[in-house]
C-alpha cells in the first residue's frame, strides 16, 4: 500500500467574470515588473492552507470539507481595494471577513482528526495579486500603483474548492457546492 504525500488546500474561488477581473490585475503586475507567481492559481480566498496529506489522508479531507459545504448556506463577499502583509503580499481586501471566517472554524472543526487547529487557526482572508517572486523594491513600487487605488468586486460563495499539487502545479481535485438550504 502506498502512502505518498502531496500537498492541498481549500478555498473560495471566485466565478469567471471576477476571476477575469483578478487577472487582469494580476497581469498589469506581471506586464509592469515581471512578478507572475500568483498567477499560478486562479483567483481565490484561502480557507485551508496548503497542507501535506497521504492518499487515505485525502479521502478523509475531502470526506470532512464535503459534509461542510453541504450545511453551507452561499453568502455574498465583497473584495475592496487593495492591502498588503509587510513587504511581501499585496491582495485585494475581503470587506466583511466574518462569514468566510465562521466557515473556516467549521471547517477546522470538521477536520480536527486530520490537522492541527491551531497551527490553521489565524485567518486573514484576501485574494493575493502578487507574493513570492516580488522584489522588495518591486514591492515599493507596485504599492505605490495599488495603495491608493479603488476597485470593488462582488461575488456570493457557492463552493469550496479543493486543490491538489501534481509536483508542478495546482490542479481543482473538487468543487464542493453549497447547499441551497440548511
Amino acid at each position: 500500500m502506498s502512502f505518498s504525500k502531496a500537498l492541498y488546500f481549500a478555498a473560495l474561488v471566485p466565478p469567471q467574470a471576477v476571476e477575469e477581473e483578478v487577472r487582469f490585475l494580476k497581469m498589469e503586475i506581471k506586464k509592469k515588473f515581471g512578478v507572475a507567481h500568483a498567477l499560478k492559481l486562479p483567483g481565490h480566498i484561502t480557507l485551508i492552507p496548503p497542507v501535506w496529506l497521504t492518499n487515505l489522508e485525502e479521502k478523509a479531507f475531502v470526506y470532512a470539507l464535503k459534509e461542510v459545504s453541504e450545511n453551507q448556506c452561499s453568502f455574498p463577499v465583497e473584495l475592496r481595494d487593495f492591502g498588503r502583509f509587510d513587504q511581501r503580499v499585496i491582495f485585494l481586501n475581503v470587506l466583511e471577513h466574518q462569514p468566510i471566517k465562521e466557515l473556516h472554524q467549521k471547517l477546522l472543526q470538521a477536520l480536527k482528526d486530520i490537522l492541527s487547529p491551531y497551527k490553521y487557526k489565524n485567518l486573514h482572508p484576501h485574494v493575493t495579486l502578487a507574493t513570492h517572486d516580488l522584489s522588495r523594491s518591486q514591492f515599493k513600487e507596485v504599492w505605490e500603483i495599488f495603495k491608493n487605488r479603488k476597485t470593488r468586486l462582488y461575488f456570493d460563495a457557492t463552493a469550496i474548492t479543493i486543490f491538489k499539487h501534481n509536483g508542478k502545479t495546482w490542479d481543482v481535485l473538487d468543487h464542493l457546492l453549497f447547499s441551497e438550504k440548511v
